[in-house]
């Protein structure tokens, strides 16, 4: 095969992604310019609430499924075996847990409270409490900003291994393609490219796992040959089963904890189209995670001894695919990274805007807030790009970290918050700053106290006890936040 003529190829494809995802930037722009000042901050955190049954399918989909579930899964189930893609199926419901577990209310209490992000409803149901609203902006924007920083620095490597390009050359044009449609279009932005790079994902990946299908056939040869490389690979007992357990719950269970993933619970139009994208979004992450990280795993047939697992897709693109299928296929995990990457931003954009700069300097000047905006929203991508020029070692850690990190304090005090009533501010705080440092502690192993599990569950565990217990032992909340969100009252 010539390598230079399929990199050729890829570089080509690629362009011509970036060129169409950059048309959608300008015509979001153009949409956006029509906005009224007022309505400005509206519909760039939430879209005008009229966001239909596709985008919040991809919105949740492609928000969650990253360089993790594109590249990292993959290289896992390549070198770990079977396990993994059975484990990974856990994801498949992300759609029906974020919109089964919270969707409705969190719609409900939206529209009530003119809420434009995740961390409004948790400040309003939490007596407007500034530690609550502080904690959670700061920890967004830190935690979220050593996620970008692995994202674009793995969307680089893999731009870089697949076309030739030079690290920064791939990394400016992965990151500069990220900020114009997202500071431009806000979320109206992020979701219609996300609607076109979640169709990209899915056709790429299918025609990527039917080729390597027929590439290993007949598939009983392929994985006796997989065996006497490694009988472990087809193994399930590889984990223990409370491992197994705990890797459940942190890629399937607890998503509403990250508050970029939740954020499509805010944006969607009616409760059909709601609906609707629980069982549509089950459909196509399973189709996505049951394919691409069966590939990864049927990968160790076509190349049984690669030195970085991680790169298996890109690898198997490259050397065993005609240029143009390597080029969509990179499309399509580049598609993945940068709509989690957008999806983030707004998210640390809406932490900064609205929970810090006009917390300190008020103001209902639409003019001055739609600069600001936009300012935090290059900052927000701006930041991360920098520090990935010289990315840090232990990318992967920085990405488990943060999801951890996040999840471990914002499950409880959102899903107890939004269902029971006791809740109050002073358990949120402590059910926070409990769960983020004990997973911190736990998966450091600074503290050797795990059960056998992934950190993330004894962070959850600590979290859910200390805001349960603090909120007992602490006055109940006001009669106003219990009317908004259980009774028929909107705010004054």
């Amino acid at each position: 095969m010539n390598l230079s003529g399929a990199k050729t190829s890829v570089i080509v494809s690629f362009i011509i992604y970036s060129i169409l995802v950059l048309a959608i930037a300008n015509y979001s722009r153009r949409s956006m310019s029509k906005t009224k000042l007022d309505d400005y901050i509206n519909e760039f955190y939430t879209g005008g609430r009229g966001m239909g049954t596709l985008v919040i399918v991809f919105m949740i989909a492609s928000g969650l499924c990253s360089a993790g579930t594109f590249l990292g899964s993959p290289g896992l189930a390549y070198s770990t075996g079977l396990v993994f893609p059975f484990v990974v199926l856990a994801q498949s419901f992300m759609n029906f847990v974020v919109l089964g577990q919270v969707g409705k209310k969190i719609g409900i209490v939206a529209r009530r409270i003119d809420a434009q992000s995740y961390q409004d409803i948790l400040t309003y149901r939490y007596n407007n409490s500034k530690a609550v609203r502080w904690f959670s902006a700061l920890a967004i924007w830190i935690f979220y900003t050593s996620n970008i920083v692995a994202q674009l620095s793995g969307g680089s490597r893999l731009l870089e291994v697949m076309t030739g390009l030079p690290y920064v050359t791939a990394l400016m044009l992965f990151g500069i393609v990220i900020i114009i449609y997202t500071a431009t279009g806000g979320i109206k932005g992020v979701s219609t490219a996300t609607v076109f790079q979640g169709i990209v994902m899915t056709v790429s990946i299918v025609l990527l796992f039917v080729l390597i299908v027929f590439k290993v056939s007949p598939m009983e040869a392929s994985y006796h040959a997989i065996i006497e490389t490694n009988p472990n690979l087809v193994s399930p007992w590889v984990w223990t089963p409370a491992y197994a357990f705990s890797m459940f719950v942190s890629l399937g269970l607890v998503t509403i904890g990250q508050p970029h993933g939740a954020m499509a619970s805010l944006m969607y139009k009616d409760t059909r189209g709601m609906h609707n994208a629980m069982w549509i979004g089950a459909v196509v992450v399973s189709i996505w995670s049951i394919m691409i990280v069966w590939a990864g795993n049927l990968g160790r047939a076509i190349v049984p001894s690669l030195e970085v697992p991680d790169y298996i897709i890109p690898f198997l693109a490259v050397n065993t695919m005609p240029g143009w299928i390597a080029g969509l296929i990179l499309a399509g995990v580049a598609s993945a990274i940068q709509s989690t990457i957008a999806a983030v931003v707004i998210v640390i954009s809406s932490a900064l805007v609205r929970d810090m700069y006009l917390t300190v300097r008020p103001t209902n000047d639409p003019k001055k807030i739609q600069k600001i905006t936009i300012v935090a929203t290059v900052v927000a991508a701006v930041v991360p790009l920098i520090i990935a020029i010289n990315p840090p070692p232990a990318l992967q850690w920085f990405i488990l970290f943060a999801i951890g990190g996040l999840t471990s304090s914002f499950f409880w005090p959102m899903l107890l918050g939004l269902y029971w009533w006791r809740t109050n501010e002073y358990g949120a705080i402590a059910g926070m700053i409990g769960g983020m440092v004990t997973f911190i502690l736990v998966q450091g192993k600074f503290v050797p106290f795990n059960l056998g599990m992934h950190g993330i569950v004894m962070g959850l565990l600590i979290s859910g006890i200390l805001t349960v217990l603090v909120s007992l032992m602490t006055p109940k909340p006001p009669k106003r936040v219990i009317d908004i969100f259980w009774g028929r009252v909107k705010p004054n």
